[in-house]
């Protein structure tokens, strides 16, 4: 069984944070870890994993604005095979359809992150209807930053799971993924990835408040929604293993009362899911 995280990033803080972002980033979880992605800490947090999709940020508006060539560079040097390179892009650059197309051909990445909330930009904007339609055509996946955030310049109303209603609504055959479910709109964001199959969501960055991830694992179960649902860490906010043991506790809250569990099947076949396998519709880049 495969163990595939679907979302780790890649920067350098002294080079791609501003002082604010980065201090904004304490406010993340109640038990701040450290921002750094060496190599080093990259290479352990990925050891038990049989695949990652690694990606920096263009998230210049709040702060943050990794290069693809960086993000690029990291990834060759470390020369782990398991490490599938995904771009960031800006819309709000004019010319960002050119970074894509440099990123796509000549850096060979294979997806895509974005973050609305983060580039203060509306995911149903037609400014993005480009880099939609060059998806499809390369089926490249989508994963966009969903829910809240730390950081006080970024609008919340980018970042409603509602939104991409529209957006699969209007491009059906574009594979996209919500992540963090959406926090903390996980009922909308189920509700969303219910209807429409190309969209998925995943579980990053969710362990550390347990008892919001619970309920949101039974509702997940109620509505019959866990095959949509994909691993992820969300590194260095957290790394895979620690993700996993905060998945597998969570019925540990509800011993000796008449609550219901989070079945271990469902958190098996998440954890343990062939996510490029789903997302690229078996025509996975590599294999």
């Amino acid at each position: 069984m495969p163990l595939i995280d679907t979302h780790t990033n890649i920067w350098d803080v002294s080079l791609h944070m501003s002082e604010k972002f980065l201090e904004e980033t304490r406010r993340a979880r109640t038990d701040p870890t450290s921002m750094d992605v060496t190599p080093e800490r990259f290479a352990a947090a990925i050891k038990p994993c049989d695949n990652v999709i690694a990606f920096g940020l263009r998230f210049a508006y709040t702060g943050i604005d990794v290069p693809n060539d960086f993000v690029a560079d990291f990834i060759n040097k470390m020369g782990d095979p398991k490490i599938v390179p995904w771009m960031s892009v800006d819309p709000n650059d004019l010319a960002y359809m050119d970074e894509f197309e440099h990123a796509r051909s000549d850096l060979g990445m294979c997806g895509v992150k974005l973050g609305p909330i983060y580039q203060n930009v509306d995911p149903r904007d037609k400014k993005l209807h480009p880099l939609y339609s060059e998806c499809t055509k390369h089926n490249l996946p989508i994963l966009f930053h969903t829910g809240t955030t730390f950081c006080q310049d970024a609008p919340l109303r980018y970042s409603r799971p509602h939104l991409w209603d529209e957006v699969a609504t209007d491009f059906p055959d574009l594979v996209m993924i919500l992540a963090h479910m959406s926090h903390p709109w996980e009922t909308e964001c189920i509700a969303t990835i219910r209807k429409h199959p190309n969209l998925y969501a995943n579980v990053s960055a969710l362990y550390y408040r347990p008892w919001q991830l619970y309920n949101t694992m039974i509702l997940a179960q109620e509505y019959g929604v866990n095959r949509k649902l994909l691993f992820g860490s969300d590194f260095p906010f957290t790394t895979a293993v620690e993700s996993i043991d905060g998945l597998r506790s969570l019925n540990r809250m509800v011993e000796g009362t008449n609550l219901p569990r989070v079945s271990s099947d469902m958190l098996d076949e998440i954890i343990y899911r062939d996510s490029l396998d789903a997302i690229y519709n078996g025509s996975v880049p590599g294999r």
